[in-house]
């Protein structure tokens, strides 16, 4: 299974979104889409509530043959009662809505719940129960509350002694968002779940709740050359903003096949290239460095990056990235002044440097991060051993914008 799920919490996509990235990825090499918008009220709090028509006649074209495999997502955790038969009689009618229009797997997800005690064999009896339930030609994965770590729990060995086999448990990595993830780490979360190979939901390029200020626009990085052995599967769990999240899916889809993630995702970017690294930011940062450092050349370099930047367009990514593009080229501005400052002679430079600090506090804080950013907090938590949430240093996002390095610069040469 390689592929991506819609599990983001935001505005979920429209159907045209889903049927364009959907005939991208399957030519790419994946064949799987699974729908599971947080925000769709009828897949989570609303979960007994039927679809109308007009929703499972979308859901069967997505189906239709020719695209990636169909899945869909239901999360009834917050509410059912999961020894309940009149509950799981609730669950199997809406899942068969599904099913009924043409989708051939299932994802029970039972994940951002609050721990309890015997929680994993509840979570484990209804898998098996509900694997049963399902035809034949229906396949079946889950998601569990415990999604995150390398080592045993009471929860993933009572869940261990009830799923069945066959079916996939999903796993995000040692926490929620990763920078890394290795082969090391499959192996280990397999060993404390009696073997099972993990399917990996690999929440990149996603950017919902605290990481709804950045626009994750870069290639796929981290992810161990040699990880795709030891998982059964792998879902990407894509951006709210559809059209820009497909460089770094094909980017996935890339490192999936063994090709080159980065060289996937520079032929896919195009046009939106200097978009895509001013939100990514390691480009331009490695810029400012080289500058700062004195290197020969850093300067041109640095000059033409930003006199591209303020002249870019979302093109093909649409509307939904127009608060990128405009944070980028007022700040590519200031950063341009900045450079002008650095390049006047010494007694010139203080009245430069007047205008450029007056700019810089102005695009400081506008609700979305370019160039690095001014610091932050992103999803880089865990789960310990009784299932409860705990930080990771990577929880913190430290300041990097390209912007204040420059201005400081400016600042110190005064």
């Amino acid at each position: 299974m390689r592929g991506i799920i819609e599990g983001f919490y935001g505005p979920p996509w429209s159907w045209d979104d889903r049927r364009r990235l959907s005939e991208t990825l399957c030519a790419a090499g994946m064949d799987t889409y699974i729908y599971a918008p947080k925000d769709d009220p009828l897949h989570r709090e609303q979960w007994r509530k039927p679809y109308d028509d007009v929703f499972l006649d979308a859901l069967g074209q997505l189906a239709a043959p020719g695209g990636l495999r169909v899945g869909y997502a239901i999360s009834p955790g917050l509410s059912i009662d999961a020894s309940d038969r009149g509950d799981r009689a609730a669950l199997l009618a809406k899942i068969s809505q599904a099913t009924d229009a043409g989708v051939t797997l299932v994802a029970l997800c039972l994940d951002d719940l609050p721990p309890a005690p015997g929680l994993g064999a509840l979570h484990g009896d209804l898998t098996a129960w509900l694997d049963d339930a399902l035809e034949d030609d229906v396949d079946l994965v889950m998601v569990p509350t415990h999604y995150t770590g390398c080592v045993r729990t009471p929860y993933l060995d009572e869940l261990d002694a009830r799923v069945p086999a066959g079916v996939l448990i999903g796993w995000t990595g040692r926490l929620v968002v990763n920078a890394e993830i290795s082969s090391d780490e499959a192996r280990a979360w397999s060993q404390a779940v009696g073997g099972r190979r993990p399917l990996l939901w690999d929440n990149t390029p996603v950017n919902d709740a605290l990481m709804a200020s950045r626009l994750r626009a870069g290639p796929l990085r981290g992810r161990d050359p040699g990880l795709v052995p030891y998982v059964g599967g792998y879902l990407a769990n894509p951006m709210v903003q559809a059209a820009a999240s497909l460089p770094a899916l094909l980017s996935a889809a890339a490192w999936l096949r063994g090709g080159d993630p980065y060289e996937a995702w520079l032929e896919a970017v195009g046009d939106q290239r200097v978009l895509a690294e001013g939100c990514d930011s390691e480009v331009p940062i490695e810029l400012g460095r080289r500058l700062v450092a004195g290197r020969d050349g850093a300067a041109g370099d640095l000059r033409t990056w930003l006199e591209e930047a303020v002249l870019c367009r979302a093109g093909a990514w649409g509307d939904a990235v127009g608060p990128w593009v405009s944070q980028l080229h007022r700040e590519a501005r200031v950063c341009l002044a900045a450079l002008d400052a650095l390049e006047m002679s010494p007694e010139e430079r203080p009245r430069k440097a007047a205008e450029v600090f007056v700019s810089w506090w102005g695009v400081r804080s506008l609700g979305v991060e370019v160039l690095g950013g001014r610091g932050g907090i992103t999803a880089g938590m865990g789960q310990d051993g009784e299932t409860e949430w705990v930080t990771d240093p990577s929880t913190y996002i430290a300041p990097a914008s390209l912007t204040d390095l420059l201005v400081a610069e400016v600042a110190a040469r005064l």
